[in-house]
């Protein structure tokens, strides 16, 4: 009888060690690990580097904060099947409406360093584990998966597959040159080099001092960075600012769309990413093609109230217009119907120096179901700051002047004949007391005939 029990006890424990993802550990086979308020469990065949655990509990953190980075662990008797359990301590749980607690399971790479681009594939399977509140946990967009809206407790996941698999990624040394546009005339805004093989991290570039200064004797634009790092083939990066005021991602690459006269991300804001080739040299110096979005650190403002007064001159003329400011100051709140209407040449309005406003035509194109119609804003004049906006000399902040003479309203002028109006080489003139347009040496009137 006793070889009997022995020989159906060996037989269990070999059937429990070849398991697989259809036998499934029960929560009573995860107790002993589910010794924290959350327990994840996925099934993974073949993970050859390591899994860690990311998510809002350390504010997802990348490979600089490895340390923050949880491991999952083998279940005893189970194999391919892993296990972690943490606490969170983000206030994600009451955050229902913004994911509340969210965690991704993630392979380490050949290197054993964390990287966004081994997170979970769009096929993830939950298995077990209830939604939060009537939201699901896992929401499939392009070639990933979200885990979100967690509740205390165990849920299991069968993994079919990664984003990308470290397990059969080929690894370079890459060296990359980067020829980076200027900020201005004096200086040069470091540039990062950012991707799935350094975490997303800040990782600034280094100036070629020398190769610098041959291109200014050539009288060619841009600075020469350089950089050499290991990354496997299909890591997704891009280039970014490495200033701390670039953190948010304002100082990306932009690039001129000559067709739409506008400039616009660089490579369509997608990520670029590596291939074979290791030794890769983009030239960005050009300014007319290429610029960083904000070229210049924002001033550092201290927040204040005033009560502004604007003094407006040489206002655009257009029949049974009223010249008003819109904008984000609290009595308007970006809404045409409230914009202020500028009479006599002024207009006074409470506003915080912060914020933003713009002028338009307030007696067209108004609509009850649709107040903000920009269609009859005054061309040429760019949405600006208070702070920002001409302050007249000698005076206190509040009291600002402002110049529309190369301005005009866009219900003035005919379909097409924006050009005409705002940019330097339209000039506007007036000619035997009628206003027209001069650009490239022809006369406009302000509906868009040409007249001379």
């Amino acid at each position: 009888m006793k070889k009997l029990f022995a020989f159906v006890a060996a037989a269990l424990v070999s059937v429990a060690m070849f398991a697989s993802r259809e036998v499934v550990p029960s929560d009573a086979d995860l107790a002993k690990y589910a010794t924290k308020t959350y327990t994840m469990c996925i099934y993974n065949d073949g993970a050859c580097n390591g899994i860690v655990l990311n998510g809002t509990y350390a504010g997802w953190p990348n490979d600089a904060d490895h340390a923050k980075l949880l491991d999952f662990v083998a279940v005893d008797g189970f194999e391919g099947w892993y296990v972690v359990t943490w606490d969170d301590e983000s206030g994600a749980a009451e955050k229902v409406d913004e994911g509340g607690v969210q965690a991704k399971p993630i392979q380490l790479d050949g290197s054993g360093l964390f990287n966004w681009d081994y997170q979970l594939g769009p096929d993830a399977e939950l298995i077990r584990g209830t939604e939060l509140q009537g939201k699901p946990i896992m929401n499939a967009h392009g070639d990933e998966v979200d885990i979100k809206n967690l509740q205390p407790g165990i849920v299991v996941i069968d993994v079919k597959s990664w984003k990308k698999n470290p397990c059969t990624a080929v690894y370079h040394v890459y060296n990359v040159t980067f020829i980076s546009p200027d900020c201005n005339d004096e200086d040069y805004i470091t540039p990062a080099i950012s991707g799935g093989f350094n975490g997303w991290a800040q990782e600034a570039m280094t100036l070629n001092e020398l190769k610098t200064a041959e291109r200014q004797k050539a009288n060619l634009p841009g600075g020469v960075f350089e950089t050499s790092f290991k990354a496997a083939e299909g890591s997704e990066f891009k280039f970014r600012s490495a200033e701390e005021w670039g953190k948010d991602w304002t100082n990306e690459l932009k690039e001129y769309d000559a067709e739409n006269e506008a400039w616009v991300a660089y490579n369509g804001g997608a990520n670029l990413e590596l291939g074979a080739e290791t030794d890769l040299v983009f030239d960005l110096g050009d300014p007319e093609k290429y610029s960083w979005n904000n070229c210049e650190k924002p001033i550092e403002i201290e927040e204040k109230e005033f009560d502004y007064t604007i003094t407006v001159a040489n206002a655009p003329a257009c029949e049974d217009a009223v010249l008003a400011v819109v904008g984000g100051f609290e009595v308007c709140n970006w809404t045409v119907a409230n914009a202020v209407a500028v009479e006599n040449g002024t207009v006074a309005l409470h506003a915080k120096n912060t914020d933003e406003f713009k002028f338009l035509d307030k007696s067209k194109g108004l609509d009850e179901d649709a107040d903000n119609d920009w269609s009859n804003e005054v061309v040429g004049f760019a949405q600006t700051t208070f702070y920002a906006a001409d302050i007249a000399d000698g005076e206190e902040d509040g009291k600002i002047a402002i110049d529309l003479a190369e301005t005009n309203f866009a219900a003035c002028v005919g379909d097409g004949v924006e050009n005409v109006t705002s940019t330097e080489k339209a000039k506007k003139v007036l000619i035997d007391g009628h206003i027209y347009l001069i650009r490239d040496d022809a006369v406009y009137n302000v509906l868009g005939a040409q007249v001379r």
